[in-house]
């Protein structure tokens, strides 16, 4: 009877518990805020190497991210997923909206960046050393944007 009771009250906590989970915590854990500098890399090198690519600079840029989105694809993907995850903790009446805004914003920035040659030569370089040593790069590079997301989100514990 001690059991039944015991896993009845468990049971019945068990939903409380898991929405305190969820609470919004109104800031970013490092891990967060990591995957949001990544993320924004990510859409600089993506949209730098669009533009890049063709007329008037001709930095044949489109390829080198293609191939890096190839490789690295699956962790890019798994860094916007955990972002996601924090806007839904943030903004779990709104998240979806919040994310399309934050998305359209940023990706709008780095599509209409004024592009020059000094700033496509910085993409190029940028792709060509993903592509040589790897994950890493991106990595070290990512923590480049950090004062950028901070103005954004603040970092819990901070």
């Amino acid at each position: 009877m001690l059991r039944i009771l015991s896993l009845v009250l468990l049971i019945s906590f068990l939903p409380g518990f898991a929405q305190a989970q969820r609470a919004p915590r109104g800031c970013f854990s490092a891990a967060e805020e990591k995957a949001e500098q990544i993320v924004r890399l990510g859409l600089r090198l993506r949209e730098g190497a669009r533009g890049c690519d063709g007329q008037p600079w001709n930095m044949h840029t489109q390829s080198l991210w293609d191939d890096i989105d190839q490789r690295f694809g699956a962790r890019f993907a798994a860094q916007t997923n955990a972002r996601k995850t924090a806007f839904q903790r943030e903004f779990s009446d709104d998240a979806d909206n919040r994310l399309e805004a934050w998305n359209g914003r940023i990706v709008f920035y780095f599509r209409n960046y004024p592009l020059s040659e000094v700033y496509c030569s910085g993409i190029k370089d940028m792709l060509e050393q993903v592509q040589k040593k790897g994950w890493a790069i991106v990595m070290r590079n990512a923590t480049k944007g950090a004062d950028e997301v901070r103005m954004d989100y603040r970092l819990c514990g901070k």
